[in-house]
């Protein structure tokens, strides 16, 4: 009997949590701040954790994250990242003269990204992010689902964005140069 009880409270439970978010009904006025170092609340986002990392915010990068507090983004927000991404990677990609020598075409399929949301002194709801080219090497960048890849030069291969999931719009891409 005892049995049959456990068994229909786990069901009650597992069947109430499913499809609750750990943020939900955000406005850039109400946006919920989080502790990135809670491994907890990254679990239940459906990310592919072998080329994308969620990192915290780098207090010392006073240029990006000046006045920044640290966001935990929901499924939503990443498909949104996504298509924004998508989208600016797109019109790059339609600018491209293939006749030239060297050209910045981005297959970001070839790339693994890095994610670092936050709310800026605004209130708006924001994603830096800074992509690389997969290595052939196993242990380049073996660091990156911990600290931001920063390189000099490089081209195509090293490239970043921001992201503002408050308005739906993408900055500036920045590529690297050739050195």
């Amino acid at each position: 009997m005892s049995n049959l009880y456990f068994s229909t409270l786990l069901f009650c439970f597992i069947l109430f949590s499913c499809g609750q978010t750990l943020v939900s009904n955000q406005t850039h006025d109400s946006v919920k701040a989080i502790n990135l170092s809670d491994t907890n609340l990254n679990k239940s986002l459906l990310i592919d954790t072998s080329k994308i990392a969620i990192l915290p915010i780098d207090t010392a990068n006073v240029w990006l994250f000046k006045d920044a507090v640290a966001l935990q983004l929901t499924n939503h927000d990443l498909q949104r990242i996504d298509t924004l991404l998508t989208e600016c990677i797109n019109a790059n990609n339609n600018k491209q003269n293939t006749t030239k020598r060297v050209f910045e075409y981005i297959n970001l399929k070839n790339y693994k990204r890095q994610y670092v949301p936050f709310i800026d002194s605004k209130g708006e709801k924001k994603v830096y992010i800074n992509c690389f080219c997969v290595s052939d090497s196993p242990d380049e960048f073996d660091y990156w689902k911990t600290s931001l890849v920063e390189v000099d030069d490089g081209g195509s291969c090293f490239f970043h964005l921001t992201v503002n999931l408050t308005s739906g719009q993408y900055g500036q891409l920045f590529i690297n140069g050739y050195g």
